[in-house]
Formats: structure tokens, sequence, C-alpha cells
């Protein structure tokens, strides 16, 4: 008799009967399926699971077409093979092995498709030996820019010897003038007294002269003496750690004696606001190296072609803090030079062979080395 329906189940026989009723075959049989049918399931859980958390897979929708349209299908197909020992559901199960059919050709057509694309995809081993190279390459960059950074740093060093040479020149000049006058003066009256008698008058007069050039002598020494023991004291700081407790504004005071050669030659005035009894225990060459290249950028971009300009430091202390305030009325920076202030080998002048490591130097100094803070406002005029 025919069915009269594609779905009538009356017509047919359970596939248990094929199997005699065998329980061993039976069973076996079904459990097999449905087990089959549960590890697809599973398969395409995770299938859909890993496509959304991996949000940079390229060509996601194979992985949705692939893992779920196969196998859920084929995972109904074998649950429907399960059932159909005891219910002959014919029906369903050629429309679920047609829907399995046409998804594994859809699937086995477009696989094609995409294989080139899937082939350009790096290995874990090529991502490995790209990341070893990578690495390789930053640690390369790392050393070299320590090596620009402390070449900036003596380069800073040497600016300040200029300077200072230049400074004390004057000084031991005027001494050098002072003496050499003092000896020819004393010369001609040794040519004097060899034939004249010294006068009251001329002893007065000697005396005068000799008060004079020693008194001239001693101040420029004097001058010279402590522009060179602060220089000194700034080079060791700069140049070797030299953890201590040191008072703020005497040693301040010092580095920027050092560095008034270099902005004596300008019309910039450069002013300290510090309390007598702020002390620090720590590196004072980290101060000095803060100080001197933000004078040095004060006085190369801020302040450079201005008439006249000033340069304040104001230093405070809020608890164990050490809150240091630093200005210039140059021209400033717009907003793009602001935002790169900080950046190694950031500069806007490299054309006359700034380096542009200057702010990077003091931005590593205070964040690492006295783990603090810093912050610039700037108006662009």
């Amino acid at each position: 008799m025919e069915s009269t329906s594609f779905f009538d189940n009356d017509n047919y026989m359970p596939h248990g009967v094929c199997y005699l009723w065998q329980p061993e075959i039976l069973w076996t049989t079904a459990i097999s399926d449905v087990v089959i049918a549960l590890a697809y399931f599973s398969i395409t859980a995770a299938m859909i699971v890993f496509v959304k958390r991996r949000k940079d897979l390229p060509h996601p929708w194979f992985f949705i077409l692939a893992g779920s349209i196969i196998f859920i299908a084929c995972g109904l197909s074998h649950l429907v093979s399960a059932i159909v020992i005891w219910e002959p559901i014919y029906g369903i199960s050629a429309v679920v092995k047609a829907i399995t059919a046409v998804a594994s050709l859809t699937t086995g057509i477009v696989i094609w498709l995409v294989l080139p694309i899937f082939l350009k995809l790096p290995s874990p081993t090529m991502l490995k030996v790209k990341n070893e190279a990578l690495q390789s390459s930053i640690k390369k960059l790392n050393f070299a820019q320590d090596q620009l950074v402390e070449s900036k740093k003596m380069a800073s060093l040497g600016g300040l010897v200029t300077g200072v040479a230049h400074e004390i020149n004057t000084p031991v000049g005027t001494a050098v003038t002072a003496v050499t006058h003092l000896i020819d003066f004393t010369d001609n009256l040794k040519f004097h007294l060899m034939t004249t008698p010294m006068s009251d008058t001329k002893l007065d007069l000697f005396l005068k002269e000799v008060t004079t050039c020693t008194t001239m002598i001693n101040t420029n020494l004097n001058r010279a003496a402590d522009i060179i023991t602060s220089f000194k004291q700034v080079a060791v700081d700069q140049s070797d750690k030299n953890i201590r407790l040191y008072n703020a504004k005497k040693y301040i005071d010092g580095v920027l004696m050092s560095l008034r050669p270099m902005a004596g030659q300008t019309p910039y005035e450069i002013t300290l606001s510090c309390d007598e009894d702020i002390e620090i225990y720590g590196d004072p060459g980290d101060v000095a190296q803060i100080l001197t290249n933000l004078v040095v950028n004060s006085l190369q971009h801020g302040l450079d072609g201005k008439a006249q300009g000033q340069i304040i430091i104001e230093v405070t202390q809020q608890d164990q803090t050490i809150l240091i305030h630093y200005q210039d009325n140059g021209r400033g920076m717009n907003a793009k030079q602001l935002k790169q202030l900080y950046d190694p080998f950031y500069t806007t002048k490299r054309g006359i062979g700034n380096s542009g490591l200057g702010m990077h130097i003091i931005y590593n100094i205070v964040t690492q080395s006295l783990h603090g803070s810093i912050d610039c406002i700037s108006d662009f005029h």
C-alpha cells in the first residue's frame, strides 16, 4: 500500500527490525549515534563561542557555516538515526540528510575559495619568529636610545664647561691684569729707589696702588673660585650618582651660577624663590639635570629671539613632597607640540643640531628616578 504523505510513518517498519531487535546491536548503534550527535552539538557550541570571542578572525561567517550548519545537521542526522530504530520517521530522516548534504556541498565549495586567504595567515611558529625579531629590534632601539640619552647628558655637561670657561676668563683675566700692573709698578719703584730716596708721598701712593691691586686680585680670584666650586659640584652630580642630604636653595644657586654664563650672554633674567630650610635627601644630579635642560630649553626655544625675557623658579615643600614650579615668558607651545613634548627625539629645531632628548630626559628623571610626576601648561602666542 502506497504512502499518502512524505512524512507518513504507518507503512514503514522501524529500523530495529533490521537488527532483529538484538539488544547488543540495537543499543550499541543507538548509543553510538546519540554520542556522535552530542559531540557534534558540542563542537557547534564551541565554534560559536570561539567566533564570538575572537573578534579578529577573518571571515567569521565561514566558521559559522562550517561549525553551525554542518555540525548541527550532522548531529541531527545521527540523532534521527537513533530514533528510527524504534520510530520509522524516514521522511524526517531524509530531509535532515538532504540539509546535511546541501550544507556539506556548500562548505566544500566555499572552502576552496577561502583557502588562499587562510594560507596567507601566519602560523604560530612564524608569529613567534617575527615576535623574537621584533623584541630584538626593540632591545637594540632601547640600547641606542640609552646611548643617545647619555650622550645628551654629557653634551649638557660640555655646554656647562664651555660656559664656565668663558665666565672664569673674565675674573682671572682681570686678576692677571692687576698682577701685571702691580709688577710693573713695583719694578718702576725699585728703579727709582736705586737713584732717589722714597718720599712719604711716593710711599703712600705705592701702598694705595698695592691695596687697590690686591683687593681687585682677591675679589676676582674669589669669584673664579666660587664659579669653579659650583661647577665641580654640578659636574660631579651630573656624571655620578651621589645620594646625600643637601640644602635645596644652596645647591640650586650653585646650579644656576653654573648656568649663568650661558644665560649671561642673553638679555634674559633667572630668578629663584626657595626657602632656606628645605633639605632634600637624594641624588642632587637629578635636580641639576632637570634645571639644566629646562633652562637650555627656555633659552633655545621659548625665549630665543625675544628682546627680553624672564625665567622664574619656585621651590616649595608640602609635607614630604618637593614642588618645583618652573616658568618663562617665552612664546609657548601649541597643542600639537605640547602633546609630543616628552617624546624622545621630538624637537622643533632639529636643523640646528637639537637632539630632542632634553624633555625626555627630564620626564624619565622625574617619573623613574624621583618617583614623581610632571605637568606642563602652555599658552601659544
